[in-house]
C-alpha cells in the first residue's frame, strides 16, 4: 500500500512538472505568413494571384482535355492515371 501511495505522487508530482516536450515550440517570427502552407494565394500581390490562377485554368483545361483523351481511346480506368500524367507532361 505505501508503494501504490508513492506511485500516485510521482505521478502527480511528473504531470505538474512543465516538460519541454509537451510546449508548443518557439512563437513564430513577426514577419511570417500566417495564413497556412500555402500563403501565396492570400498575400501576393494582385497580379500574381491573377497569374496563379491565369496558370491553374491552364492546368485544368489541360487535364480535362488528356481526361476526354483517355475516354475516348477507352483507356482501362486503372491505367487511366497514368495516361493523363504522360499527357500532361507532353
Amino acid at each position: 500500500m505505501k508503494s501504490f501511495a508513492v506511485l500516485i505522487a510521482l505521478g502527480l508530482i511528473a504531470a505538474a512538472a512543465p516538460v519541454a516536450s509537451r510546449a508548443q515550440g518557439q512563437a513564430p517570427s513577426p514577419t511570417a505568413p500566417v495564413t497556412g502552407m500555402k500563403p501565396d494565394r492570400t498575400i501576393a500581390d494582385a497580379a500574381t494571384r491573377k497569374a496563379m490562377r491565369e496558370r491553374r485554368n491552364v492546368l485544368r483545361q489541360k487535364r480535362a482535355a488528356c481526361r476526354k483523351q483517355a475516354r475516348q481511346q477507352k483507356i482501362p480506368l486503372l491505367k487511366r492515371r497514368a495516361f493523363v500524367k504522360a499527357c500532361m507532361s507532353r
